[in-house]
């Protein structure tokens, strides 16, 4: 799998990430589709805002449920989603718990 990396202002990589793996049984692991930057990660990547470490970008997208946790009831492998926010749990915000509602 392939990420997108923000290292910088106006330094994006396109990176091998490891496989998912479903963690907790709330998870869920989707196969991207389409995938966009909202404004939490454009001002960092304008420089606007500074970052201390390299982040992962794209925490909203669309594609298929591949695979769900034993305690996911809202969808099962197979349906094409819109996800609003999703964690790799690898951005310092996710680290804290910030993701998780």
């Amino acid at each position: 799998m392939r990420g997108e990396i923000l290292y910088g202002p106006r330094d994006v990589r396109f990176e091998e990430r490891g496989t998912p793996k479903i963690l907790k049984p709330t998870d869920a692991i989707i196969r991207i589709s389409i995938t966009f930057v909202c404004a939490s990660h454009s001002r960092p990547s304008r420089g606007i805002q500074l970052i201390a470490q390299p982040t992962t970008l794209g925490h909203e997208c669309c594609g298929i449920v591949e695979e769900v946790g034993s305690e996911v009831w809202s969808s099962k492998p197979g349906p094409f989603v819109i996800v609003i926010f999703a964690s790799d749990k690898t951005c310092p915000n996710c680290q804290m718990g910030e993701s998780e509602s």
